[in-house]
C-alpha cells in the first residue's frame, strides 16, 4: 500500500540546469555598488527576465568541480539577485552587487575578474506593469534599485512615475535608468535602521488613488507598508505588488516573499 502511494505521489518538478556565463566587465558604480556584466552564448536562451524578476547565482568553490547536468549532485550555495539588464542579441546579463560587509557574494565580486565563470539559474518572478497604468509609485531600498530601474522602463508611455529610493548616503545615488528620465526622491539612511526612513516616507506619501504600487525592500518594512495601503488607504490589492528582498538578521532570504501571508 505504501509502495502504491509512493508511486502515485506527484514528482517534484526538476529545475533546468543553470546557464554558464563568464564575467565580461566589472564596474564600480558607487562606493558600495559593483555592476558585473556576464556574457555567454547560453544566455541567448535565458530570458528575458520580467521587470523586478530574479536570478540565482551559484557559487562553485574554487578547486571543486560540479556537474550541473547531474540532478543527483547537490547545488552549490546560491544567492538571489535582480538583473539590471538583459540583452538577448549580445547575450549579456547585468547584475549589481551591493557591498555591505563580509559575505559570499560580496567576497566573490571583490575578487572577480574578466573571464571568471558563473552558473546562473532562472529567471523567475517579476512584475507585469499594467498597460493602462496612469500613475506608478516605486518604493525601493538599495538592494531593489536594479529592479526599480527595470520597472520604470516597462511603464507605459504617459504613465506618471514617482520613485522613493533609500540608500546609505548621497554618494550612493545613481541614475535609475539610462533611457528613462526620472528624478527619484533619494532618502539617505545614514545611521538609521535600514528601510525605517523608506517605510515612513512611503506611508506619508500623497499618492493618487488609482496609483499602482511596486514595493521592494526589507521584508518586515514591506509588510507594514502593504498593510497600510490595504487597511488604511483601501487600495485595491490588484494594484499592489510587493517583494521582501531580504529580512533583518537572515542570510540568503527566500526569493518568493510577496507579502501575501
Amino acid at each position: 500500500m505504501a509502495e502504491a502511494a509512493q508511486a502515485d505521489a506527484p514528482r517534484r518538478k526538476q529545475r533546468p540546469p543553470p546557464k554558464m556565463a563568464a564575467v565580461e566587465t566589472i564596474e564600480q558604480i558607487t562606493p558600495h555598488v559593483v555592476r558585473v556584466t556576464f556574457r555567454g552564448d547560453e544566455l541567448a536562451e535565458f530570458g528575458p527576465p520580467r521587470p523586478g524578476g530574479h536570478v540565482k547565482l551559484l557559487f562553485v568553490p574554487k578547486g571543486t568541480t560540479w556537474d550541473r547536468f547531474d540532478p543527483e549532485q547537490p547545488r552549490p550555495t546560491s544567492r538571489t539577485y535582480t538583473p539590471r539588464f538583459y540583452d538577448r542579441e549580445t547575450r549579456r546579463l547585468g547584475v549589481e552587487f551591493v557591498l555591505h560587509g563580509d559575505g559570499l557574494a560580496a567576497n566573490w565580486v571583490q575578487s572577480a575578474k574578466p573571464g571568471d565563470q558563473m552558473y546562473i539559474g532562472g529567471p523567475g518572478g517579476g512584475y507585469d506593469v499594467p498597460a493602462d497604468a496612469a500613475n506608478m509609485i516605486v518604493v525601493a531600498d538599495d538592494t531593489a534599485v536594479p529592479g526599480a530601474g527595470m520597472v520604470i522602463e516597462a511603464a507605459p508611455a504617459g504613465c506618471a512615475v514617482t520613485a522613493l529610493c533609500e540608500v546609505l548616503d548621497a554618494k550612493e545615488e545613481r541614475p535609475l535608468s539610462p533611457t528613462v528620465r526620472l528624478s527619484p526622491r533619494w532618502l539617505h539612511r545614514e545611521k538609521a535602521q535600514a528601510c525605517a526612513i523608506l517605510e515612513r516616507e512611503a506611508i506619508a506619501l500623497n499618492a493618487p488613488a488609482d496609483a499602482n504600487w511596486w514595493i521592494a525592500c526589507e521584508a518586515n518594512a514591506m509588510r507594514r507598508i502593504r498593510t497600510h495601503l490595504l487597511k488604511d488607504r483601501k487600495v485595491d490589492p490588484a494594484k499592489i505588488h510587493t517583494r521582501g528582498y531580504w529580512r533583518l538578521g537572515e542570510t540568503n532570504y527566500p526569493d518568493h516573499d510577496y507579502g501575501n501571508d
